[in-house]
């Protein structure tokens, strides 16, 4: 069941050669919990292990990591050797600050563009928006494909975690950069990240009315499931859903999941990692 979608669309739609397969990409999002002194949370030191474990049984081809700051970003990329990554530190535009980078398979890939705006009234600098407690940023990438020469935009963001009006606007926000970036270059477009909001919230409920939610489709319950936050903790009543991919309508869902691999007495992370496999038309 979980490769229906492909099927359909190739069903309608054909291909144009013996050799012409859709590629498949596979995407995580990933939230790794900042690197400081925690009640509740291991350190890094102990952490990174089962997390780089985690992405190296995966192998994705695209990571979009929240929370990541300065030396957790160069462990990752000792970790995962044949990745680059884009992105800067949200409170100087250099390293001060968490990054939300993204992470491109050099095997696949070739980058095209890159950058990072701020949510908030004056995206293009570090700056803290609306009734936002922090500084919040998206990362964003176009990539081209080593295969077959398609491009993808790819968009990771990190949400505030106080700020309802704060949500609401930078959805708004990545809607009206979602219009500014297909019309420069008109190719599906991925959104990753940590949004902090359930799937009731405003915030989502926006979002939902431009992009499809990737993480669960309405047509195929197939590709649902569960929770992504878990608070550190294996008690249910603190798990939440506020991670999230969505697409245009170029991305074709095939397989979404949510790696719950505990760690000890708890997870690597208060968040889970996301993994969604997809083709991009």
């Amino acid at each position: 069941m979980k490769y229906f979608p492909i099927i359909i669309y190739l069903f309608f739609n054909g291909l144009p050669s013996f050799w012409s397969q859709p590629e498949l990409h596979k995407a995580i999002s990933y939230n790794i919990r900042y690197d400081g002194p925690s009640d509740v949370a291991p350190d890094w030191s102990e952490r990174k292990t089962p997390i780089v474990a985690q992405l190296q049984n995966e192998r994705p081809s695209i990571i979009g990591f929240q929370e990541v700051l300065a030396n957790q970003l160069k462990d990752l990329q000792q970790a995962l050797p044949a990745f680059r990554y884009v992105g800067v530190g949200r409170d100087d535009a250099k390293e001060a600050g968490e990054f939300a980078p993204i992470f491109y398979d050099t095997t696949r890939y070739k980058l095209l563009q890159s950058g990072t705006f701020w949510l908030s009234p004056t995206p293009s600098i570090p700056s803290k928006g609306w009734d936002a407690a922090l500084n919040r940023i998206c990362t964003f990438a176009l990539l081209e494909s080593k295969y077959d020469h398609k491009k993808l935009w790819v968009l990771n963001t990190h949400f505030d975690h106080i700020g309802i009006e704060a949500r609401l606007h930078s959805a708004e926000l990545l809607l009206e950069k979602f219009a500014e970036f297909t019309q420069a270059v008109n190719v599906p477009l991925l959104l990753l990240g940590d949004f902090n909001a359930e799937p009731d919230s405003f915030a989502i409920i926006q979002l939902k009315q431009t992009f499809q939610d990737l993480s669960c489709s309405k047509r195929h319950r197939e590709l649902c499931s569960g929770p992504t936050f878990n608070a550190f903790t294996l008690n249910e009543a603190d798990d939440k859903i506020i991670d999230y991919f969505f697409g245009s309508p170029g991305i074709i869902p095939i397989q979404y999941k949510v790696r719950q691999t505990p760690f000890e007495r708890s997870f690597p992370s208060d968040h889970f990692p996301l993994i969604l496999t997809f083709i991009s038309v």
